[in-house]
């Protein structure tokens, strides 16, 4: 592999990683927005879910340029970086990353749309504010695992 293409993987990399980091940016705000919307009127609050639950494929898609540059830059390295420490931390935080936003997110994500389509009679609110709480907390720990990605990968410290 010559320079040009370690050059062309370490852009789609980058694409990768601000792909799926602006849809974690772009899922909290939308959620804060549907949560808004849903509590003054349930069906433009539907509407927003619904495009929230959309921008989850972006999520899929960040995620796999990220494999397919990352395996591709390692092989022209020779894993090089392999051994070095930052680059083992930054392999744990996406492994957070996965499990938390394809995970826990999905996890809760499936819940609300569960809540959202239940009849009126259970305590809606009571679940839709555990729900909200959660996934706020999870939706600000998938932003500072990327800010943590976003400063190994400046720094490299060995």
């Amino acid at each position: 592999m010559n320079q040009h293409i370690y050059s062309a993987t370490l852009v789609v990399h980058v694409v990768g990683i601000v792909l799926m980091a602006g849809t974690a940016f772009i899922d909290l705000f939308t959620f804060r927005y549907f949560w808004k919307r849903y509590g003054e009127d349930k069906e433009q609050g539907l509407v927003v879910e619904n495009i929230a639950f959309g921008l989850q494929r972006f999520m899929g898609v960040g995620m796999l340029l990220i494999l397919l540059s990352g395996i591709g830059m390692m092989a022209y390295l020779h894993q090089v970086w392999g051994q070095q420490l930052w680059f083992r931390i930054k392999m744990a935080v996406l492994v957070l990353i996965i499990v938390n936003g394809l995970g826990l997110r999905r996890a809760l994500g499936n819940k609300l749309r569960r809540i959202l389509g239940a009849d009126a009679t259970t305590d809606v609110a009571l679940q839709l504010s555990k729900v909200k709480a959660r996934m706020t907390i999870i939706q600000y720990l998938q932003l500072l695992l990327f800010i943590v990605i976003f400063t190994l990968s400046v720094f490299k410290f060995n």
